[in-house]
């Protein structure tokens, strides 16, 4: 009975294994609209006025330098282009505040209602001040940079000639990729954004529209008043869903580029990941309007309901998986016995991490004769050891589904703000 039981086991585990290899292939065979569009001329000829905004609580080690690197490459823009940057200090107990007065730049304190509510509230009042604020000749564009956010002028500038290719258009959504890339986990964070994460937006632009994520995001100020954000965890993608059902579109563009810090310590990273999926759960509530909207297509449909269903299910699949590997292990060591169809779909998983490598290897290096410096280069072995990193942190990491449940279900719904 307990060796049925095993097969059952190993049966589902083998099944959700080859569901997810299929959907890893997918992602990784979609490639971005902007390769074909790379030597496009980037000519501003209408005007803009930029506020980047930057939600900032006790950012005290790192505001200072923010500000002054985005004022720099805000002073290489293109004329066309008018830039401010709009601190908002969410009531902070350090010195923000005063720091970035002394920057001579516009700072702003959250109200004491909704001081500490999460960076949603923060956003939103934001906009009202950029609102009443805005320029009457020129359209507004609001960044959300994060307090440790570096952006340089040449991304704005690519990102602002997308509004200007697409009259209308809400939102343009960069990628990510880490400053620090030092130990394991903070290099697993690289890969995950400059990797999976980008070929998973890359897929989502190709199939309608892309989504935000946080950092990094280009949104009209037209969609930031009549969408606004909400106070789910994962503020950025309630937003985006928000905004699609009102009918606004939203492009991925991978040629445009936020960089950040990556967290440093596994335990920040378990706090920010548990929002994160926690903030992504809260959003199954929209899936009931995304299939009765007219505006979204089938594709991006269907593609947000697995991106949404996945941690519930894996919430149970995790456990299996532990078990059955468990079970693998011990029959090897026990009787000296393989599994040859457990064999065959970790040489498939090899397959696909090398795949990946690739990928992240190709994007990587693009960025190094772009943007950074055209004689550094990645290798393929070490970009495969980096990839092997990400694998392995998502292993680890497994419960993190289970907890973000447990969380929605007893209402523990509070704002774990990232330590910079």
């Amino acid at each position: 009975m307990e060796v049925d039981k095993v097969k059952i086991l190993f049966v589902i585990s083998v099944i959700f294994y080859i569901l997810y290899i299929l959907q890893v292939l997918f992602l990784l065979v979609n490639h971005s609209k902007h390769y074909k569009r790379e030597k496009r001329k980037i000519n501003i000829v209408s005007r803009y006025c930029l506020w980047i905004v930057i939600p900032a609580l006790n950012e005290e080690s790192v505001i200072g330098d923010t500000v002054v690197s985005l004022r720099n490459e805000i002073d290489k823009l293109n004329p066309n282009i008018t830039g401010h940057i709009l601190v908002v200090d969410d009531q902070s107990s350090d010195d923000t505040f005063a720091i970035v007065q002394s920057k001579k730049e516009i700072v702003i304190q959250s109200t004491s209602d909704i001081a500490h509510t999460g960076k949603g509230s923060v956003l939103n009042f934001a906009t009202n001040f950029v609102e009443q604020h805005k320029s009457e000749s020129a359209e507004n564009i609001i960044l959300i940079i994060d307090a440790d956010g570096r952006i340089s002028s040449v991304d704005i500038e690519t990102a602002i000639f997308d509004f200007q290719e697409n009259p209308g258009l809400g939102m343009v959504q960069s990628a990510v990729k880490m400053i620090n890339i030092n130990n394991a986990l903070e290099i697993a964070q690289d890969v995950e954004f400059c990797g999976m994460n980008r070929k998973a937006q890359i897929t989502r632009d190709n199939l309608g529209d892309g989504i935000a994520s946080g950092n990094g995001q280009f949104v009209s100020l037209d969609m930031a008043k009549n969408v606004g954000w909400g106070n789910a965890l994962l503020e950025d993608m309630e937003f985006t869903l928000r905004g699609w059902i009102k009918g606004y579109t939203s492009i991925f563009n991978d040629h445009v580029i936020v960089r950040q810090q990556a967290v440093s310590s596994m335990y920040r990273y378990i706090r920010q990941r548990i929002r994160w999926c926690t903030g992504g759960l809260q959003c199954f509530k929209y899936l009931g309007e995304l299939y009765r909207s007219k505006y979204i297509q089938i594709g991006l449909k269907i593609d947000l309901t697995i991106d949404m269903v996945i941690p519930f299910l894996y919430i149970f699949v995790n456990i299996i998986n532990i078990y059955v590997l468990y079970r693998q292990i011990y029959t090897l060591f026990t009787y000296h016995s393989v599994d040859y169809t457990l064999m065959s779909l970790l040489f498939i998983w090899i397959i696909i991490t090398f795949l990946a490598t690739i990928s992240y290897q190709r994007y990587i290096n693009w960025y190094f004769k772009n943007r950074e410096n055209p004689k550094m280069h990645l290798s393929i072995w070490r970009a495969f050891i980096n990839t092997l990193y990400y694998f392995v942190v998502n292993v680890i990491t497994f419960f993190i589904p289970i907890v973000s449940l447990y969380k929605i279900m007893v209402g523990e719904l509070k704002w774990d703000k990232t330590e910079h």
